[in-house]
């Protein structure tokens, strides 16, 4: 009878937590791509434009808010924006370089974008 009772009770809370173990939400997506591929905005609050993926969807562009709170490097080093945006235009155009786009997907917001040479 123990028994029985135990595997009922570990069934019942099985089934209550399927749910919730099924429901599996993105926050922060981040897609590699080519400096080349980016536009900024021209101050550190505003829209920048950036394409998700190469290959079949070139032409497969975002749009994303850049907030105070969006962090940018430079080769790994913590830079501002000011900064970040002189040295995204020194390198925007080279073949090696690469840049790395996080944005939180339910407000579309950028937190944070990487580059290197």
């Amino acid at each position: 009878m123990k028994t029985t009772f135990h595997t009922a009770a570990l069934a019942t809370m099985l089934l209550l937590v399927q749910p919730a173990v099924a429901e599996i939400v993105t926050l922060v997506n981040a897609v590699e791509t080519s400096p080349s591929s980016i536009i900024l905005p021209s101050v550190a609050n505003g829209m920048m434009t950036f394409n998700t993926c190469a290959g079949e969807c070139e032409d497969d562009f975002r749009r994303a808010r850049i907030t105070a709170e969006t962090r940018f490097t430079v080769d790994g080093k913590a830079v501002k924006f000011e900064d970040f945006r002189r040295e995204f235009a020194d390198i925007k155009l080279s073949k090696t370089s690469y840049a790395l786009v996080s944005y939180a997907t339910d407000t579309n917001t950028v937190t944070r974008i990487d580059i290197n040479r």
